[in-house]
Protein backbone atom coordinates (compact mmCIF):
# COMPACT_ATOMS: atom_id res chain seq x y z
CA UNK A 1 0.00 0.00 0.00
CA UNK A 2 1.32 3.08 -1.08
CA UNK A 3 2.15 6.21 1.70
CA UNK A 4 -0.81 8.16 -0.28
CA UNK A 5 -3.49 5.36 0.36
CA UNK A 6 -2.13 5.02 3.73
CA UNK A 7 -2.68 8.81 4.80
CA UNK A 8 -5.79 9.09 2.93
CA UNK A 9 -7.23 5.82 5.03
CA UNK A 10 -6.10 7.65 8.61
CA UNK A 11 -7.83 10.75 7.81
CA UNK A 12 -10.87 9.35 7.37
CA UNK A 13 -10.52 6.95 10.55
CA UNK A 14 -9.88 10.07 12.03
CA UNK A 15 -12.99 11.55 10.37
CA UNK A 16 -15.05 8.89 11.14
CA UNK A 17 -13.80 9.21 14.86
CA UNK A 18 -15.03 12.39 15.10
CA UNK A 19 -18.30 11.87 13.58
CA UNK A 20 -18.63 9.39 16.19
CA UNK A 21 -18.18 11.47 18.92
CA UNK A 22 -20.33 14.58 17.76
CA UNK A 23 -23.23 11.96 17.29
CA UNK A 24 -22.61 10.95 21.34
CA UNK A 25 -22.10 14.29 22.38
CA UNK A 26 -25.68 15.14 20.59
CA UNK A 27 -27.85 11.96 21.87
CA UNK A 28 -26.31 13.28 25.42
CA UNK A 29 -27.31 16.89 24.69
CA UNK A 30 -30.76 15.60 23.51
CA UNK A 31 -31.63 12.98 26.39
CA UNK A 32 -30.44 15.66 28.95
CA UNK A 33 -33.10 18.06 27.28
CA UNK A 34 -35.80 15.69 27.20
CA UNK A 35 -35.19 14.82 30.99
CA UNK A 36 -35.36 18.46 31.77
CA UNK A 37 -38.43 19.12 30.13
CA UNK A 38 -40.22 15.73 31.65
CA UNK A 39 -39.31 16.54 34.95
CA UNK A 40 -40.60 20.27 34.38
CA UNK A 41 -43.97 19.15 33.03
CA UNK A 42 -44.05 16.68 36.28
CA UNK A 43 -43.44 19.20 38.65
CA UNK A 44 -46.43 21.36 36.97
CA UNK A 45 -48.73 18.80 37.10
CA UNK A 46 -47.57 18.10 41.12
CA UNK A 47 -48.30 21.94 41.54
CA UNK A 48 -51.46 21.81 40.09
CA UNK A 49 -52.82 18.47 42.15
CA UNK A 50 -51.33 19.49 45.07
CA UNK A 51 -53.70 20.83 48.14
CA UNK A 52 -53.32 24.69 48.82
CA UNK A 53 -50.98 25.24 51.76
CA UNK A 54 -52.82 26.74 55.01
CA UNK A 55 -51.41 30.23 53.87
CA UNK A 56 -52.55 30.05 50.73
CA UNK A 57 -55.65 28.89 51.92
CA UNK A 58 -56.18 31.67 53.88
CA UNK A 59 -54.81 34.10 51.46
CA UNK A 60 -57.61 32.88 49.28
CA UNK A 61 -60.10 33.21 52.26
CA UNK A 62 -58.61 36.46 52.83
CA UNK A 63 -59.72 37.96 49.45
CA UNK A 64 -63.62 36.42 49.86
CA UNK A 65 -64.16 38.17 53.04
CA UNK A 66 -63.65 41.79 51.36
CA UNK A 67 -65.74 40.98 48.89
CA UNK A 68 -69.70 42.49 50.19
CA UNK A 69 -72.25 39.82 50.21
CA UNK A 70 -74.89 41.43 47.61
CA UNK A 71 -78.71 40.20 48.25
CA UNK A 72 -82.05 40.71 45.90
CA UNK A 73 -84.73 41.98 47.19
CA UNK A 74 -87.06 42.72 44.75
CA UNK A 75 -85.35 44.04 41.42
CA UNK A 76 -82.49 45.68 43.80
CA UNK A 77 -79.48 44.80 44.64
CA UNK A 78 -78.08 45.24 47.88
CA UNK A 79 -75.07 45.33 49.90
CA UNK A 80 -75.71 43.16 52.96
CA UNK A 81 -72.66 43.95 54.81
CA UNK A 82 -73.34 48.06 54.52
CA UNK A 83 -74.11 49.46 57.90
CA UNK A 84 -74.51 52.68 59.94
CA UNK A 85 -73.79 52.50 63.48
CA UNK A 86 -73.54 56.03 64.51
CA UNK A 87 -75.18 56.00 68.01
CA UNK A 88 -77.08 59.30 68.83
CA UNK A 89 -79.38 59.90 72.17
CA UNK A 90 -79.08 62.11 75.38
CA UNK A 91 -75.45 60.57 76.58
CA UNK A 92 -74.23 60.61 72.76
CA UNK A 93 -75.65 63.81 71.16
CA UNK A 94 -74.14 64.95 67.87
CA UNK A 95 -70.83 66.74 68.13
CA UNK A 96 -71.46 71.38 68.34
CA UNK A 97 -69.81 71.48 64.71
CA UNK A 98 -71.70 68.91 63.10
CA UNK A 99 -72.91 69.36 59.97
CA UNK A 100 -77.03 68.57 59.68
CA UNK A 101 -77.45 67.76 56.56
CA UNK A 102 -74.62 66.95 54.63
CA UNK A 103 -75.67 63.79 53.55
CA UNK A 104 -79.60 63.70 52.48
CA UNK A 105 -81.21 62.85 48.99
CA UNK A 106 -84.71 63.90 48.32
CA UNK A 107 -87.86 61.08 48.60
CA UNK A 108 -89.92 61.12 45.88
CA UNK A 109 -93.41 62.19 46.80
CA UNK A 110 -94.83 59.33 46.36
CA UNK A 111 -93.20 57.37 49.03
CA UNK A 112 -94.45 59.96 52.01
CA UNK A 113 -97.16 61.05 53.68
CA UNK A 114 -95.19 63.70 55.46
CA UNK A 115 -93.84 67.05 54.90
CA UNK A 116 -90.18 66.02 55.94
CA UNK A 117 -88.60 64.85 52.49
CA UNK A 118 -84.99 64.05 53.17
CA UNK A 119 -82.91 61.05 53.59
CA UNK A 120 -79.88 60.14 54.18
CA UNK A 121 -78.34 59.15 50.93
CA UNK A 122 -76.55 55.81 51.77
CA UNK A 123 -79.85 54.43 53.11
CA UNK A 124 -82.67 55.58 51.07
CA UNK A 125 -82.11 52.77 48.06
CA UNK A 126 -82.82 50.15 51.63
CA UNK A 127 -85.41 52.00 52.43
CA UNK A 128 -86.76 52.34 49.44
CA UNK A 129 -86.86 48.61 48.20
CA UNK A 130 -88.66 48.16 51.98
CA UNK A 131 -91.36 50.12 51.09
CA UNK A 132 -92.02 49.28 47.53
CA UNK A 133 -91.91 45.74 49.16
CA UNK A 134 -94.56 46.52 51.38
CA UNK A 135 -96.57 47.66 48.30
CA UNK A 136 -96.16 44.64 46.75
CA UNK A 137 -97.74 42.62 49.62
CA UNK A 138 -100.64 45.36 49.59
CA UNK A 139 -99.34 47.32 52.57
CA UNK A 140 -99.33 51.00 52.61
CA UNK A 141 -96.63 51.66 54.26
CA UNK A 142 -94.85 55.09 53.83
CA UNK A 143 -92.89 57.40 55.27
CA UNK A 144 -93.97 59.84 57.61
CA UNK A 145 -91.04 61.79 59.49
CA UNK A 146 -87.51 61.10 58.04
CA UNK A 147 -84.51 63.46 58.46
CA UNK A 148 -85.05 66.74 60.55
CA UNK A 149 -83.09 69.85 61.05
CA UNK A 150 -81.88 70.98 64.46
CA UNK A 151 -83.91 73.62 64.09
CA UNK A 152 -86.80 71.92 63.32
CA UNK A 153 -86.17 69.19 65.90
CA UNK A 154 -85.72 72.44 68.76
CA UNK A 155 -89.57 73.09 67.74
CA UNK A 156 -91.13 70.46 68.16
CA UNK A 157 -88.69 69.51 71.48
CA UNK A 158 -89.93 72.55 73.22
CA UNK A 159 -93.65 72.24 72.06
CA UNK A 160 -93.32 69.26 74.15
CA UNK A 161 -91.71 70.60 76.96
CA UNK A 162 -94.91 73.01 77.03
CA UNK A 163 -96.77 69.70 77.07
CA UNK A 164 -95.14 68.23 79.83
CA UNK A 165 -95.65 72.35 81.51
CA UNK A 166 -91.86 72.82 81.78
CA UNK A 167 -90.80 69.62 82.25
CA UNK A 168 -87.47 68.97 80.06
CA UNK A 169 -86.86 65.50 81.94
CA UNK A 170 -90.28 64.07 81.05
CA UNK A 171 -90.38 65.77 77.38
CA UNK A 172 -87.23 64.06 76.88
CA UNK A 173 -88.36 60.86 76.95
CA UNK A 174 -90.77 61.88 73.93
CA UNK A 175 -89.42 63.90 71.93
CA UNK A 176 -85.19 63.47 71.73
CA UNK A 177 -83.43 67.43 72.67
CA UNK A 178 -81.61 68.69 69.47
CA UNK A 179 -78.83 67.50 68.48
CA UNK A 180 -79.40 64.21 70.14
CA UNK A 181 -82.07 63.05 67.98
CA UNK A 182 -81.30 60.27 65.15
CA UNK A 183 -83.66 62.06 62.78
CA UNK A 184 -80.55 64.79 63.23
CA UNK A 185 -78.70 62.25 60.97
CA UNK A 186 -81.11 60.84 58.14
CA UNK A 187 -80.44 57.28 59.56
CA UNK A 188 -83.88 56.70 60.75
CA UNK A 189 -87.36 57.59 59.62
CA UNK A 190 -91.14 57.20 61.33
CA UNK A 191 -93.11 55.46 59.41
CA UNK A 192 -97.12 56.41 58.06
CA UNK A 193 -98.06 58.37 61.73
CA UNK A 194 -96.24 59.40 65.23
CA UNK A 195 -99.32 57.60 67.54
CA UNK A 196 -99.00 54.57 69.37
CA UNK A 197 -102.04 53.39 67.42
CA UNK A 198 -99.59 52.53 64.67
CA UNK A 199 -98.87 49.08 66.75
CA UNK A 200 -102.06 47.83 65.96
CA UNK A 201 -101.65 48.59 61.78
CA UNK A 202 -100.69 46.45 58.87
CA UNK A 203 -97.96 48.35 58.36
CA UNK A 204 -96.34 47.65 62.00
CA UNK A 205 -96.98 44.12 61.55
CA UNK A 206 -95.27 43.61 57.86
CA UNK A 207 -92.54 45.76 59.48
CA UNK A 208 -92.11 43.59 62.53
CA UNK A 209 -92.03 40.53 59.81
CA UNK A 210 -90.01 42.24 56.96
CA UNK A 211 -87.14 45.49 58.12
CA UNK A 212 -84.50 43.25 59.03
CA UNK A 213 -84.14 41.85 55.67
CA UNK A 214 -83.90 45.80 54.44
CA UNK A 215 -81.37 46.51 57.26
CA UNK A 216 -84.15 48.55 59.98
CA UNK A 217 -84.89 47.78 63.72
CA UNK A 218 -87.52 48.68 65.73
CA UNK A 219 -85.36 51.02 67.36
CA UNK A 220 -87.33 52.08 70.72
CA UNK A 221 -88.83 48.21 71.74
CA UNK A 222 -91.65 48.52 74.74
CA UNK A 223 -89.11 46.68 76.98
CA UNK A 224 -86.29 48.51 76.65
CA UNK A 225 -86.78 51.90 77.86
CA UNK A 226 -84.56 51.74 80.90
CA UNK A 227 -82.04 51.20 78.02
CA UNK A 228 -82.71 53.51 75.28
CA UNK A 229 -84.23 56.24 77.60
CA UNK A 230 -86.84 56.95 75.48
CA UNK A 231 -90.68 55.79 75.32
CA UNK A 232 -91.93 52.70 73.02
CA UNK A 233 -92.48 54.27 69.67
CA UNK A 234 -93.40 51.50 67.29
CA UNK A 235 -93.51 53.80 64.45
CA UNK A 236 -89.68 54.50 64.57
CA UNK A 237 -87.14 52.34 63.18
CA UNK A 238 -83.36 52.65 62.26
CA UNK A 239 -81.14 51.81 59.33
CA UNK A 240 -78.48 49.79 60.80
CA UNK A 241 -77.56 47.54 57.97
CA UNK A 242 -79.17 44.32 56.71
CA UNK A 243 -76.57 41.74 58.20
CA UNK A 244 -76.49 43.90 61.44
CA UNK A 245 -80.52 44.12 61.32
CA UNK A 246 -80.76 40.44 61.95
CA UNK A 247 -77.66 39.94 64.39
CA UNK A 248 -79.31 42.62 66.64
CA UNK A 249 -82.71 40.73 66.29
CA UNK A 250 -81.22 37.47 66.80
CA UNK A 251 -79.40 38.66 70.23
CA UNK A 252 -82.49 40.64 71.12
CA UNK A 253 -80.77 43.81 71.61
CA UNK A 254 -81.07 47.58 71.41
CA UNK A 255 -78.86 49.51 69.40
CA UNK A 256 -76.59 50.81 73.11
CA UNK A 257 -76.38 47.81 73.77
CA UNK A 258 -75.22 45.74 70.74
CA UNK A 259 -72.37 48.88 70.14
CA UNK A 260 -71.14 48.03 73.91
CA UNK A 261 -70.93 43.78 73.11
CA UNK A 262 -69.12 44.93 70.27
CA UNK A 263 -66.43 47.24 71.79
CA UNK A 264 -67.56 49.89 69.20
CA UNK A 265 -66.55 53.64 69.74
CA UNK A 266 -70.83 55.07 69.67
CA UNK A 267 -70.00 58.12 67.22
CA UNK A 268 -67.00 56.32 64.81
CA UNK A 269 -67.31 56.97 61.35
CA UNK A 270 -69.68 59.84 61.60
CA UNK A 271 -69.16 61.20 58.34
CA UNK A 272 -68.46 57.88 56.70
CA UNK A 273 -71.44 57.31 54.15
CA UNK A 274 -70.03 55.45 51.42
CA UNK A 275 -72.81 54.55 49.18
CA UNK A 276 -72.59 50.51 48.68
Amino acid sequence: MSDKRKAALKKRRIFLSLCAVVLVLAIAVLTLSVSAIVKAFKKSNDTQSKPKSSSQTERTESVKEKLPEMVKRGEYTLNADYSRLILVNAENPLPSDYNYGWNLTKIDEKYHNGQLDRIDAGIWPYMRAMVEAAWQDGVDLKVWSPYRSYETQKMLFENRVRKENGDEAKAATAVARPGTSEHNTGLCADFNMASSQFEGTEMFRWLCDNAEDYGFILRYPKDRIDITGVMYESWHWRFVGINTAKEINKLNLTLEEYIKLKGLEPQAGLYDNATP
